[in-house]
């Protein structure tokens, strides 16, 4: 354990917007940001996150999505009343059932529970 939270730290100071690596992951909705399927109305999938910063989060879910792709996330933050809904995140990148998204528009509010939230943990993890 030590040796994961040295690695992260180290990858940290290379980030713009340092992450947090969430002790008890959370549920997360998520769908795509237009629907791939003519008169099609996009479905909603649920999701974990495990890493989170004020730019983006990394997920596992069976959702199919790729790298390109644009999403609709809905973030039910621990102990916060209403989720935190970010417009438009795009998948940076994917690895089995793991997926890179950068929020790429969302809310002054979204972006503040994001930012509550992220100093939160980042000052219990210390």
């Amino acid at each position: 354990m030590e040796q994961t939270s040295h690695r992260s730290s180290v990858l940290n100071r290379f980030r713009q917007h340092p992450r947090v690596r969430i002790s008890a992951p959370f549920v997360c909705a998520l769908s795509h940001s237009q629907s791939r399927r003519w008169l099609r109305s996009p479905g909603i999938d649920l999701g974990v996150v495990y890493d989170l910063s004020i730019r983006g989060a990394r997920v596992s879910t069976e959702a199919e999505i790729r790298p390109g792709d644009e999403v609709t996330l809905r973030l039910r933050l621990p102990k916060q009343i209403k989720p935190a809904e970010i417009a438009v995140a795009t998948v940076q990148w994917a690895k089995d059932q793991f997926f890179g998204l950068a929020f790429t528009e969302l809310s002054p509010t979204a972006q503040n529970r994001v930012n509550k939230y992220v100093a939160i943990v980042s000052t219990t993890a210390a």
